[in-house]
């Protein structure tokens, strides 16, 4: 499991300057239709959303190492 800290607008206002930061712990992320989703992998078995916001409001995907 990694940790990966998303940092996203709160609003769909292109210039608002309030953005939210959550770290959430996942195996991956990918990019949907119109979401960004991190999930979490089990064997055999479909991968479970963890988290996902809208792409437009996405700012930064960093993954945490250490």
């Amino acid at each position: 499991m990694k940790r990966y800290r998303v940092m996203y607008r709160a609003t769909e206002n292109v210039n608002s300057e309030v953005a939210r930061t959550e770290e959430v712990y996942a195996d991956g992320w990918r990019v949907d239709t119109d979401k960004v989703v991190l999930y979490r992998s089990a064997a055999g078995a479909d991968d479970t959303p963890v988290f996902d916001v809208p792409k437009s409001r996405v700012v930064r995907i960093q993954e945490i190492r250490g």
